[in-house]
């Protein structure tokens, strides 16, 4: 079976010209999205693959409920409520930690005004260690460490294995996380020596090196650039430290789409 994963958003909740964290799976028949910030939905289109069909997407699995993870979710629901080449009709599925009944039911529904939502939404909640079942994958759920609920995901498809960590702050469980997977995806939020508690500094990457845990093939994203860096600079600062480690890393821009089998 073919794979693709593709970045709608590779950036932060800084304004760049990179969209905030969405990234998107795709079997061919069926796509996923595992977090959903602004624009996501309408990046789908500009993919312009037809492994990533819009009507297609079953699933959405969010990391934790901060902005720049789930602001792109309004646009979903209404866009499918009026799409103009057909209302949706099958329902979605949206996966996340313990809390987003109350996300969705407290702060996305009331935001979406008076308009009635005309297909099924479907809730699941993980714990840590859960797993969810879909078509062609497996998900289970690793607490992390990024504000009161956060989780990162270990998508198993085949033999491939593929861990994506959302933010997080350094913690066993994504130790745990990363030596299970084959291939992440992972925030390098904080590129200098300072601690910062809640997302991955450099300090955190060189000690995921030097534990062992470095999957064979990593793609980083969530990049805070330092004071004065652009893009380019940033991801060559970052690839000097990685030193022989260097070829494992891959820095993605928005849109890029990378085939996994």
């Amino acid at each position: 079976m073919s794979l693709k994963l593709a970045f709608l958003g590779t950036g932060t909740c800084n304004a760049t010209a990179r969209n905030p964290s969405s990234l998107a799976l795709s079997s061919g028949r069926e796509v996923i999205c595992i977090d959903f910030g602004g624009g996501a939905y309408h990046q789908i289109a500009r993919l312009n693959d037809p492994f990533f069909y819009y009507k297609n997407i079953t699933a959405i699995f969010l990391t934790h409920f901060h902005i720049d993870h789930v602001s792109g979710l309004p646009d979903f629901l209404w866009g499918e409520t009026w799409d103009s080449s057909g209302i949706r009709s099958n329902p979605i599925t949206i996966v996340g930690p313990r809390g987003l009944k109350d996300f969705y039911q407290k702060r996305l529904i009331p935001f979406m005004g008076d308009s009635p939502i005309p297909f099924e939404v479907a809730l699941i909640e993980l714990s840590d260690g859960e797993s969810y079942e879909g078509a062609f994958f497996t998900a289970r759920s690793y607490e992390l460490l990024h504000g009161e609920f956060s989780t990162g995901y270990l998508f198993t498809v085949n033999k491939l294995k593929l861990a994506v960590t959302g933010d997080t702050g350094f913690c066993e469980s994504l130790i745990s996380l990363l030596d299970d997977s084959d291939m992440a995806v992972m925030e390098w939020g904080i590129s200098d020596y300072n601690s910062y508690p809640i997302h991955i500094t450099t300090d955190d990457v060189l000690e995921i090196i030097a534990r062992g845990s470095v999957p064979k093939r990593v793609f980083v994203n969530h990049m805070y650039l330092s004071n004065g860096l652009s893009f380019e600079e940033q991801v060559e600062k970052n690839r000097m430290l990685l030193k022989e480690y260097s070829d494992r890393f891959y820095f993605p821009r928005d849109l890029d789409v990378f085939e996994l089998t």
